[in-house]
């Protein structure tokens, strides 16, 4: 394919990204990438009363953030209203166009118009289902259409890819590439990444704004990876695709014609495959940092090297890093939340619990510190062996007596993590609550 490709993304800024703006985002930047060609990010900003400069910077540092950055500077639509006007002079002087309250209208040819999708092949439209229509509006702005179509003219755009909620808006545009006698780019509708429910994806699905994924602790490539498998596969069966192999493998003729559905619990699967593959430095990096931000409780209570211990025992474990303030919180946490189910199943309902724990701190007194997870363990083997039950019987109310739950990392690491002094004090705080 040529080298000359452009492609835009072209977000309003009314609101924060969505997963489905990023998706089509992904898929322009793929595509260009691809080909060698430009990713342009451009901002439609002509609905002045509901655009925000809150949202634009939301919209650029999150596209920063997924590491889809772009080739040329950004422009923004209410920055070239001299530039809609004297094109929409031009149509009016054609009488193409007319004069309507203040406004500017199309006059549609009522004519049967056709074009090919590059995903959807050969589209059809009957002219006369579509009435003239505004291209400027009475306080001398630009309507979406008449915007998009000279924005995407001005900047040599080759080929358009955009949701197919866009389809309908395909004739009215053409129909302004063929009055200003411009050629008109090639289409590319994508399906549309519907709930599990098969309604369009909402805030009832989940989070849906990037910036709810991102505070969550979902990694950029764990999240562009998941977005590229909704209505497009590289073929066979594989599914945990770098950056680098999205791009390789991108093409237009693989994406589908039917509609995605979002799964949150496919995304998380994809995510942790993502962290389990970062190698240990750029783990701890990014671990270190996102706790930096979200989770000040744990950089306060432990050293740098005792939190960077605790990221590496949970490296198999999490699949977003937010998992992190559940599942490892008891590490930062003086006193530990009990999880009701795990007291009941295992320090209440097992006979003489208190006797197993009040044996295993005996045994572990004998330690000076619990560096050596294997000391530990031999110790609570022998615990187990006076006791005359299985070791498993032991390690049980032990884990919910250090951890507050039923399952964790490694106990003995668990316990050389923590220290002999937070082990004790909540030993003692289960034998308490045991039968």
């Amino acid at each position: 394919m040529a080298d000359n490709i452009v492609v835009r993304f072209a977000p309003s800024p009314t609101g924060p990204l969505h997963i489905g703006g990023v998706r089509t985002a992904l898929f322009n930047f793929l595509f260009a990438r691809k080909n060698h060609g430009q990713f342009i990010l451009r901002i439609e900003d002509t609905d002045h009363e509901r655009s925000e400069t809150k949202f634009e910077e939301e919209i650029k540092q999150s596209m920063k953030w997924l590491g889809l950055e772009w080739d040329s500077h950004i422009i923004r639509q209410s920055e070239r209203l001299d530039l809609y006007q004297r094109f929409s002079r031009e149509l009016l002087a054609k009488e193409l166009a007319y004069e309507w309250e203040g406004a500017v209208k199309l006059k549609v040819p009522r004519e049967p118009l056709h074009f090919f999708d590059l995903v959807h092949g050969r589209v059809d439209f009957d002219g006369q289902a579509i009435d003239d229509f505004v291209i400027m509006k009475s306080n001398q702005y630009p309507t979406y259409h008449f915007a998009s179509v000279v924005d995407d003219h001005e900047q040599g755009v080759t080929h358009v890819i955009r949701g197919d909620d866009h389809l309908p808006n395909t004739p009215k545009h053409l129909m302004l590439y063929q009055a200003l006698g411009w050629s008109a780019p090639k289409f590319a509708h994508l399906p549309l990444v519907l709930g599990q429910d098969g309604a369009p994806l909402s805030k009832r699905h989940g989070h849906v704004s990037l910036t709810d994924y991102r505070e969550k602790g979902f990694l950029p490539d764990g999240l562009l990876n998941y977005l590229a498998l909704l209505g497009w596969s590289p073929g066979g069966n594989q599914e945990f695709l770098t950056r680098e192999q999205l791009i390789d493998h991108f093409s237009i003729k693989r994406i589908n014609k039917t509609n995605a559905t979002f799964d949150p619990e496919k995304l998380r699967w994809l995510n942790g495959e993502h962290l389990k593959r970062l190698n240990d430095a750029v783990y701890l990096r990014e671990g270190m940092a996102y706790l930096g931000v979200y989770a000040k409780e744990a950089v306060n209570a432990l050293s740098k090297e005792s939190l960077e211990d605790v990221l590496l025992l949970f490296k198999s474990r999490i699949k977003i890093w937010g998992d992190l303030m559940w599942q490892a919180s008891f590490f930062w946490k003086e006193k530990v939340d009990f999880d009701p189910e795990a007291v009941t199943a295992h320090l209440q309902k097992q006979p003489g619990t208190k006797d197993k724990l009040t044996t295993l701190k005996e045994r572990w007194a004998s330690l000076k510190t619990f560096h050596d997870e294997k000391e530990v363990e031999v110790l609570l083997r022998e615990a187990a062996g006076h006791l005359r039950i299985e070791a498993r019987d032991l390690i049980h109310p032990a884990r919910v007596a250090l951890t507050g739950r039923s399952v964790s990392p490694s106990l003995f690491a668990v316990a050389r993590l923590l220290g002999k002094e937070k082990v004790f004090n909540r030993i003692e705080s289960a034998i308490k609550l045991a039968s």
